[in-house]
């Protein structure tokens, strides 16, 4: 456990803006005037230096949860070492013209996975009760990216021939970097002090499909060392570093009430999301493109963790609400008791095994109160709905473990006690009339009941319905109502 974050224990919003204002100038000075080897220096280092101030912010800015920032930590160690593979021909005699795809596709793939695994669970841990709605955002995200691939990224790799390795970075790129954003953009509206921090992070994911869209637009910048797409990864590496380190990263980190929307209409949209990717898939096959094979393989690959993760929490949610409803249907909703007709089910197994052998006696308690009426009318049903809590609590006391205590409306309550004998029943009931007496205190003001308690004693070795004992257990009730009147 991390202690609770403290006010002043991090860095000023300003001095990290001015910070990081001050250190892309400086690499953007470096762009402008260092060869190809200095621009690939300072793509490396912006990803280390952009790792350190996570690091230093989520430690000074004291964020209770850190894991997706050391996702967001290991993916920046790993698309640091796709770019020092870059930098590795430039300084040291390889024998490379580039690096081979093995040492740069797979960290660069896992790095951009990572960062969706941090963003949704930056997203799921501002939003907890919008799990739903942030999986369906990224989902949405994938499936818009897909045209953007489709049509715009993959006609301009296949006239490049582009090979297989450098189509698989570009298609991943955009789409986890799409799938983010998607995700970002659920939070937007409820993220309130922790926008700073949501800002870097949307300036980042802008940088970096800036910077992808350079390398495959621009003729000049078919070089992974060129300046306009290199600046712009390492703009978004610093802004990556400038969202951990700014104090908002806590507000970003804390629940906040999500903006919902109808479950049917989320599904549908989910649904319709789903249906994108294959459709445009397929669509330039159908004009004479070849089959888009890394579309149809990777979006599902990023998009089916995503639909099982979504499943899971539904069917978890359904057992919930299952589980919700099974309570409230047998359970009184003022005092947590069981309601009559969850006391009925239960003395009916106990009269069954009573009446197959089972050794002891069966007793039923009426508890009806005394003086419960004036104290409504005089203090209001606050003050009685307090007297009818604490009633059922010390109720619950003083009765065994195995017994069962019920609440039947009103200011009545049932005790069922199985394997008992006469003199146990009689002497709990005078324990209950006791505890109930007792003075109660609701706001200032002391207030008291007392409980006429009814007993009565089943020991035949044959079924009874449980409506003859409770009304058994009601005429003794009214048989002592009526003593203490006469006393």
């Amino acid at each position: 456990m991390h202690p609770p974050p403290k006010p002043g224990t991090g860095p000023r919003p300003a001095v990290v803006s001015v910070l990081f204002a001050l250190v892309a100038v400086s690499f953007a000075a470096g762009h402008l005037t260092g060869t190809a080897t200095i621009r690939l220096t300072l793509l490396l280092s912006s990803g280390v230096v952009a790792a350190i101030a996570v690091m230093a912010g989520i430690r000074m800015n004291r964020v209770t949860d850190r894991r997706p920032w050391r996702l967001v930590i290991a993916a920046l160690a790993m698309l640091s070492f796709t770019n020092g593979m870059w930098l590795l021909p430039t300084v040291a005699d390889t024998g490379w013209e580039r690096p081979p795809d093995l040492l740069v596709v797979p960290p660069q793939i896992g790095g951009y996975a990572l960062l969706l695994a941090a963003s949704l669970m930056i997203v799921l841990r501002h939003a907890p009760k919008d799990g739903s709605g942030t999986i369906d955002a990224a989902v949405w995200g994938i499936a818009v990216a897909a045209p953007v691939w489709e049509f715009l990224f993959r006609p301009r790799l296949l006239h490049a021939h582009a090979g297989a390795g450098q189509q698989l970075i570009v298609l991943t790129q955009i789409l986890v970097l799409f799938g983010i954003c998607g995700a970002l953009l659920r939070v937007a509206r409820t993220c309130g002090a922790g926008r700073p921090c949501l800002g870097f992070l949307f300036s980042a994911l802008g940088f970096t499909v800036v910077g992808i869209a350079a390398v495959h637009m621009l003729p000049s910048a078919a070089e992974h060392q060129a300046t306009v797409p290199a600046l712009c990864f390492e703009l978004g590496y610093l802004c990556l570093g400038a969202a951990g380190l700014h104090p908002s990263v806590v507000a970003l980190m804390e629940p906040s009430v999500p903006v919902s929307r109808a479950p049917r209409l989320q599904l549908e949209m989910f649904g319709a999301a789903m249906l994108i990717v294959p459709v445009v898939g397929t669509i330039g096959q159908f004009l004479g493109a070849p089959p888009d094979g890394f579309l149809l393989t990777l979006a599902p690959m990023l998009t089916v963790p995503l639909v099982l993760i979504r499943i899971g929490r539904l069917s978890a949610q359904r057992a919930r609400d299952q589980l919700a409803l099974a309570h409230q249907a047998a359970h009184d909703e003022l005092t947590g008791l069981i309601n009559r007709r969850k006391l009925f089910a239960v003395m009916e197994q106990a009269i069954a095994r009573h009446a197959a052998g089972r050794a002891g006696d069966l007793a039923l308690l009426y508890c009806d109160l005394n003086d419960f009426k004036p104290i409504n009318d005089r203090y209001g049903h606050e003050a009685g709905d307090d007297v009818l809590r604490s009633t059922a609590a010390r109720i619950k006391a003083t009765v065994r473990t195995k017994d069962v205590v019920a609440r039947i409306g009103g200011d009545e309550f049932l005790i069922f006690c199985p394997d008992t004998d006469a003199a146990s029943a009689y002497a709990l009931g005078d324990r209950i009339a006791d505890a109930v007496a007792g003075p109660l205190t609701w706001r200032g003001q002391s207030l008291r009941v007392t409980a006429a308690v009814g007993a009565t004693l089943w020991s035949e070795r044959r079924v009874i319905a449980p409506d003859a004992l409770l009304a058994a257990a009601d005429a003794a009730m009214y048989d002592n109502k009526r003593a203490r009147k006469v006393a």
